[in-house]
């Protein structure tokens, strides 16, 4: 515990000239530490300026793999310069992300107030929200019921929208990064792996490679997975949080499904609607392209008539932050995994674990039905005592009964056990325990036939499936198609690379045609942009299009980063106007655009 008191800044402390003060810690993670804090500052209103404090919670960057804390100035510090190197990479970025999300304001998302730097590290002051998390009410409550959970998805899922529109992903969707505020309404935070993507696709700022494990799609395991903007990686993850809210359960992790298939969530909670399943299923498929190609699209599939307009009481609400660690890839900390939790993959701290209130398990009821065991267990043996002194054979022996479990006391029909003493072919004694019901006399057992029927073995012969291919001839169907679709893909022949590599998956599943295939999808995907890119003359930028000249009809318009038609392609020419650009039509009015792309002002006679 020492170590954690160390890490991070001490209770009371102050930020920014005292314009902050921290309270005391409510999160950590490999890249950071959330304290609860207080703002000091003014409210002008009708009665003037009024001092006061406003509740909020301040992220402080720490890279804890890389860091320690000066117990003298607080300042950050790093051990090596490899360690700096990496450390203030990342805090210039983290830094610039911070700015760009203040600008960022929606209902179902955590508002950013300010990013500074101190103590030779960066901090971002967020708004607090008071209530908890949906992680938290599911460890306090138990699985959700499907209407609540349709009911976060959609406001969560409009937050994506509107971040996914700014070219943003967040990369981090899991169930202690939404907060259920006092309204009870859902709050997206954490946008600490975040990427923000330019109009040519490219990634232009992010952290570090991260994921949590259970939650990130296969595409967030590569470095390059997730080089292109895509909204399926968020897709994913919301599905993935779906599926744990519903279940209970943490998803088999991407990157492991191609050996260990996920579990259908009916198959855990009969509960779960179709509709909602095959949402579910469809935005965690393993290939990017398989799945919803927008969240709008997932939500369209999703039946929100049901949703439920109240949120379900959960006592003692915490206001908690993501209190377990998102894992660098390439970090030490990987190994560590929550001591006894088989399904909860995503690396923790162990360590030195957050502070957060404990939540309180219910006492078991194992002691008050152990008399009652003892005293079916007496009834019982007494019972089949008498009974089994009555009809064994002169070679059985009652052996020791078994005590019946808490499950097999609830059953109204409780069979005793016997052990006989069964002669092997090693002239050994061995105990097998069978039901009284089915321990006969020699009287009543039937006469075995001296001759035992040669059918049978010739039957089950008969009945092996002759066509089965053997495992060296699926080996070897996978490879030539493996094979196959790697010379295809390197023809450039990505409809037939696909067809191969889908056949060897289905033969079968591999992470290596699983990373294949997407390999392909988005080589094929970027020769479609290509080719849609060569239909047009390039001209200028513009905002976050290019203005361009159709090189079918001689006309200009603008294009985004997928050469799709932004302003249509059928004016006459473009000239720069005071706010956006002037596009004349075929009657010599003008049209006038702003950068975004939006009609402002049309049929203008000048501009």
């Amino acid at each position: 515990m020492e170590l954690f008191k160390v890490m991070n800044l001490p209770d009371g402390h102050l930020l920014q000239n005292g314009k902050y003060r921290l309270t005391h810690v409510v999160g950590q993670g490999g890249f950071g530490i959330t304290y609860r804090g207080v703002w000091y500052t003014e409210v002008k209103g009708s009665l003037g300026t009024v001092k006061t404090e406003v509740p909020i919670c301040v992220k402080e960057y720490f890279f804890k793999d890389y860091c320690y804390r000066d117990p003298g100035s607080q300042a950050v510090k790093v051990h090596s310069e490899t360690g700096k190197a990496l450390f203030n990479k990342f805090k210039e970025k983290l830094i610039k992300e911070a700015k760009i999300l203040s600008e960022v304001h929606h209902p179902y998302i955590v508002n950013v107030l300010e990013v500074f730097e101190e103590n030779n590290t960066a901090y971002i002051a967020m708004e607090y929200i008071s209530g908890f998390s949906l992680k938290y009410m599911l460890e306090k409550n138990g699985i959700l019921p499907e209407a609540t959970v349709l009911k976060y998805v959609r406001q969560i899922g409009e937050a994506l929208q509107f971040v996914h529109d700014k070219s943003i992903l967040h990369l981090d969707i899991k169930p202690s990064n939404i907060l259920i505020d006092k309204n009870g309404n859902a709050r997206l935070i954490d946008f600490g792996v975040s990427k923000r993507y330019d109009i040519e696709q490219e990634e232009t700022s992010t952290t570090m490679l991260t994921l949590s494990k259970g939650f990130a799609s296969i595409e967030q395991y590569d470095n390059e997975g997730t080089q292109v903007f895509s909204p399926r990686p968020d897709i994913y993850s919301l599905g993935a949080t779906m599926y744990n809210l519903l279940t209970g359960k943490i998803p088999t992790e991407s990157i492991l499904r191609a050996t260990r298939p996920l579990q259908k969530p009916s198959e855990i909670n009969a509960a779960i609607s179709p509709k909602t399943e095959a949402a579910i299923i469809k935005a965690m498929q393993i290939i990017p392209t398989d799945r919803f190609n927008t969240v709008g699209e997932m939500l369209a599939s999703l039946d929100f008539s049901q949703a439920e307009k109240e949120v379900p009481v959960v006592s003692n609400p915490l206001p908690e932050f993501a209190n377990e660690e998102t894992t660098v890839i390439y970090s030490s900390s990987t190994d560590s995994k929550l001591a006894g939790s088989d399904d909860e993959e995503t690396v923790i701290n162990v360590v030195n674990p957050p502070i957060v209130e404990p939540v309180m398990e219910k006492k078991s009821s194992k002691k008050k039905i152990i008399p009652i065991g003892i005293a079916i267990f007496v009834v019982v043996g007494s019972a089949t005592a008498l009974l089994v002194h009555n009809n064994r054979p002169a070679e059985e022996v009652v052996g020791n009964i078994d005590l019946p479990s808490a499950a097999d006391q609830d059953s109204s029909v409780m069979e005793s056990v016997v052990v006989e003493n069964v002669e092997m072919p090693n002239d050994s004694v061995s105990q097998v325990r069978r039901p009284v019901s089915e321990v006969k006399t020699e009287e009543q057992a039937p006469k075995v036939k001296e001759e035992q029927p040669s059918e049978t073995e010739h039957t089950v012969e008969e009945n092996v499936l002759p066509d089965q291919p053997s495992e060296n001839e699926i080996n070897e169907k996978y490879d030539s198609l493996i094979t196959s679709g790697k010379e295809k893909m390197a023809k450039a022949d990505y409809s037939g690379a696909k067809k191969d590599l889908s056949e060897a998956k289905d033969t079968k599943l591999t992470e290596e045609v699983v990373r294949l295939i997407i390999a392909c999808d988005e080589k094929a995907e970027e020769k479609r942009i290509a080719d849609k890119k060569a239909q047009y003359e390039e001209k200028m930028a513009f905002g976050r299009y290019k203005i361009v000249r159709k090189k079918s009809n001689n006309r200009y318009g603008a294009i985004d980063s997928k050469a799709e038609e932004r302003i249509p392609c059928k004016y006459l020419s473009v000239g720069i106007a005071d706010n956006g650009r002037a596009f004349e039509r075929e009657d010599n009015l003008f049209d006038i655009y702003n950068s975004d792309g939006s009609l402002i002002s049309e049929g203008l006679t000048y501009y």
